[in-house]
């Protein structure tokens, strides 16, 4: 039995027992928490919405900005700032019908001029991630103050989906304050604003009492950005903060039985990857990149370094995805092989550095270490190269990180077309496309059946496998900590949404 195993045994009751109070009678006539502070691993690396995709951010950009849709906790598209839309027959054409009387935090109300001009400047900066998410769209016009139409340059079956990623942005405000007032200043039209942002030490959100949906208990939010694993932990524990979103799970055993506290793990939306560039040796020869493959032991790593709050996977998206077929099994690991393949390449001994994050996977340190003994066993000259989140990512989105990295990645949107999209296919954050690939992954965005959708999806992983640029490691689980009073309940991509509180 794995820790984790035992960690839930020992919590169960408890656990059972705070879900019943939660979804009691006594629970729903329970005032929720009028205030929170929420440890994050890092600060936010842009205010902007439209320049930044950074997973953490989605912390402040989903309370404090409307897209048109927004995706629910079981993975379903649901309306936000669209109260409905409609796609022709031929899924080219998609309009939106926004709800009337929405306001931005500054009083004015939301036109569709502004989805459009939102748009349009996301498609004008090629330098922005967020343009990946719009990338098929041909046009975009507002048909009258409320309705805004959009035509894409291919069949494109989840672009109602896809829409959550563009957050909606004041055109008047913009011309008024520029580039640099709305990354310091910003304001959205979500159901909550900003009132004070000092980096590096504390994000601060207030409700915005004009937002067109309910009221959430929670009228203030703190966000601090805590890098150190340990530090969030005892902060926690000192009753300096309400929620940690993500804690490793070697600090569990401190956090194991406080009065108080809910500490779980719930299920997660990214997969940890090691990537390698096929462009350059000694990862040019297939030999070098299956001796990697299967010189890991995934599942030492997901049951006992990470106390089983990992599980070794054998595809790039997790279950629960859309896309997701349980068709993959995880790389068996054969240390033997590994070592044959690596004498037999003609590998001459160059040193191998390892990109990562350091502060936005849990245990990252220790992951990356434990790769990187793998790997020396087998073999290779391996380094590590520690990178703070803030510096790593912008290398991963312009393809700039060295021949071989270790990440996490998953889709916020829970559906196999994000990591397609995003590491697979020509023109994204990859070493090398391949062409076969890229044209299943195009089929599958144009293909309404979800059947035969399926089915280009899966063989695209399988193509994917087979070429091994990625190699697909452990499915991560969230480790959470909050107090108990405050009854969270997390999301799978562990996001933060203040306004989901009772």
């Amino acid at each position: 039995m794995t820790y984790f195993h035992r960690f839930r045994t020992t919590f169960g009751s408890a656990l059972v027992a705070a879900s019943l109070a939660v979804a009691g009678p006594a629970a729903m006539a329970q005032e929720g928490p009028e205030e929170l502070t929420i440890a994050l691993s890092g600060d936010f690396p842009s205010l902007d919405p439209s320049k930044d995709t950074a997973p953490i951010a989605l912390n402040y950009r989903l309370n404090v900005f409307e897209a048109l849709t927004q995706i629910g906790k079981d993975g379903s598209v649901l309306p936000r700032a669209a109260e409905s839309w409609e796609h022709s027959d031929d899924l080219l054409t998609w309009t939106f019908k926004l709800r009337e009387g929405m306001l931005f935090h500054n009083g004015e109300e939301v036109e569709a001029e502004d989805v459009v001009w939102t748009v349009e400047r996301i498609l004008a900066d090629d330098k922005t991630p967020v343009r990946n998410f719009l990338k098929l769209v041909e046009s975009v016009e507002a048909l009258d103050k409320y309705t805004v139409q959009f035509t894409v340059s291919q069949p494109y079956a989840i672009f109602d989906r896809q829409t959550k990623y563009t957050y909606i942005m004041s055109k008047d405000y913009w011309e008024e304050v520029g580039d640099e007032g709305y990354a310091t200043a910003p304001i959205g039209s979500g159901p909550y604003k900003m009132v004070e942002w000092i980096k590096d030490d504390r994000m601060v959100l207030e409700q915005f009492e004009d937002h067109y949906g309910e009221k959430s208990s929670v009228k203030k939010a703190t966000f601090r950005p805590i890098p150190s694993e340990a530090g969030r932990a005892n902060a926690l524990l000192s009753g300096e903060i309400d929620i940690v979103p993500e804690l490793p799970p070697s600090l569990m055993p401190m956090l194991e039985g406080q009065e108080g506290l809910t500490v779980e793990a719930a299920p997660g939306f990214r997969v940890a990857y090691l990537a390698m560039d096929p462009t350059q040796p000694p990862f040019d020869d297939p030999m070098v990149r299956e001796a990697v493959d299967i010189a890991i032991d995934r599942n030492a790593i997901a049951d006992r370094l990470m106390r089983g709050s990992a599980k070794a996977s054998g595809v790039m998206i997790p279950p629960g995805n859309e896309g997701y077929e349980p068709v993959f099994d995880p790389v068996e690991y054969d240390p033997e092989r590994a070592a044959q393949l690596i004498a037999d390449s003609g590998y001459d001994g160059e040193e191998i550095s390892i990109d990562y994050p350091n502060n936005n996977v849990a245990m990252a340190n220790e992951q990356a270490q434990a790769i990187a003994g793998y790997l020396t066993e087998a073999g290779l000259n391996v380094t590590l190269n520690s990178l703070e989140f803030t510096a790593f990512f912008p290398l991963w989105i312009q393809n700039q990180l060295d021949k071989m990295h270790f990440f996490a990645f998953g889709s916020s949107q829970f559906h196999a077309e994000t990591v397609l999209a995003s590491i697979f296919e020509e023109g994204a954050h990859n070493y090398r496309a391949d062409p076969e690939m890229s044209a299943l992954i195009k089929e599958q965005r144009q293909e309404a059946d979800p059947e035969r959708q399926q089915e280009l999806i899966t063989e695209a992983f399988r193509l994917g496998n087979a070429d091994r640029q990625y190699i697909p490691l452990w499915d991560l689980y969230i480790v959470y900590g909050a107090k108990t009073e405050v009854g969270y309940e997390p999301y799978t991509d562990g996001i933060v949404r203040l306004y989901a509180f009772d």
